[in-house]
């Protein structure tokens, strides 16, 4: 692979503004005067890099071709971000590091990986004299799948954000993801609501590219325009659509596949760009499918469960209650591993277990409605 993909660009850490960050990311905005990084953000990554440059840029070029040839056919490429690959010295993620101090107190354990040699660079959703939403819906249907146990029949009812809530916290959100889901506007604004009462880590608000708390927002009129958009772009109605299409079985069905797939010594090795590429032409062709195919269909599944949508509002605020521009994109779109298989099953049977624990009679379970 040539390194020509790999660009070179002047950078210099006093350009660069801290942004926001996730698990495994951090981002920043470019301030600085170079024409050619005017509206582009760097995203990095937190934790320690301990393989290759060579190596790095293949993972980051694998990643890009994902996002574009995997996950953009599928929910459209519209959304999917451009994504520029570029050298980032140790010296300037040194002093990057030095200089980023406003960062949530919950992200402090981790640092900027200042070993790594490439970054990327994406259109920044993150402008002045806008706001920007950044909504993660996670699972948006109920399971039928006749593989579901009788034991694990809560599954029918209860959706899994909801039970897993029961899991990760004391006090579990209001939110269910199926009204977010849905195309009505009441139900639309009762999870938008709920998501501003908890945002955990499925909502975020910048205003002018800086997180704020949507106590401090018109959140009405947020809501509103919000609202407007999601119905308009049916981004979630498609995700909807296609999580459920691409996770036919459940993982109670499609664990016993994938452990026949690795017996056969089909599921043994991680996809490549190009497994992932077939199984998407696959999937839209309706054929047959072998078993690695249901395999890598449950993973893309898996993939579109954990994006975030990413709304930006131009001019905000809004005008005599128009509607101004707005951009829609879809990102956290990497690929979900196989190795992982076998913790999605555990965690799915833990998340069960644990609300029938807490919730044991059927007239104290929750009911969630698609």
């Amino acid at each position: 692979m040539s390194n020509l993909e790999l660009q070179e660009i002047p950078l210099n850490a006093s350009d660069w503004k801290y942004s926001g960050e996730g698990n495994m990311k951090i981002v920043f905005t470019y301030t600085g005067s170079e024409p050619s990084l005017n509206n582009w953000l760097l995203q990095l990554n937190k934790g320690e890099e301990s393989s290759t440059l060579a190596a790095q840029l293949e993972r980051r070029r694998d990643a890009r071709t994902f996002s574009t040839l995997v996950v953009g056919p599928l929910i459209g490429r519209q959304y999917i971000l451009e994504q520029r690959l570029v050298r980032v010295p140790h010296e300037f993620l040194s002093s990057l590091s030095e200089r980023t101090q406003s960062r949530p107190a919950h992200r402090t354990h981790t640092h900027i990986d200042v070993d790594q040699g490439v970054g990327v660079l994406v259109p920044n959703m993150l402008a002045e004299r806008s706001v920007t939403v950044e909504l993660k819906p996670k699972w948006g249907f109920l399971p039928q799948s006749s593989s579901i146990a009788p034991a694990n029949s809560v599954k029918h009812r209860v959706c899994r954000y909801c039970m897993h809530q029961h899991l990760k916290h004391k006090t579990p959100s209001k939110l269910c993801p199926l009204d977010l889901y849905s195309s009505t506007p009441n139900r639309i604004n009762r999870a938008l609501d709920a998501l501003a009462e908890s945002p955990q880590n499925n909502l975020r608000v910048f205003v002018n590219g800086v997180v704020t708390d949507t106590a401090h927002v018109e959140w009405s009129e947020l809501k509103r325009v919000l609202v407007h958009i999601l119905l308009k772009e049916q981004i979630l109605v498609r995700l909807q659509r296609l999580q459920r299409e691409l996770d036919v079985l459940d993982i109670e069905g499609v664990f016993p596949v994938y452990e026949r797939a690795v017996e056969c010594g089909v599921g043994a090795n991680e996809p490549s760009v190009d497994d992932w590429v077939e199984a998407v032409g696959l999937f839209q062709t309706q054929m047959e499918r072998s078993d690695k195919q249901v395999v890598l269909e449950y993973l893309l599944s898996m993939v579109l469960k954990d994006v975030s949508v990413m709304v930006m509002i131009e001019k905000w605020p809004v005008e005599n209650g128009e509607v101004p521009e707005y951009k829609v994109a879809v990102v956290d779109t990497e690929p979900k591993k196989l190795a992982k298989m076998a913790r999605y099953r555990d965690l799915s049977q833990d998340i069960v277990d644990n609300y029938l624990k807490l919730h044991p009679h059927l007239s104290s379970q929750k009911q969630c409605y698609e």
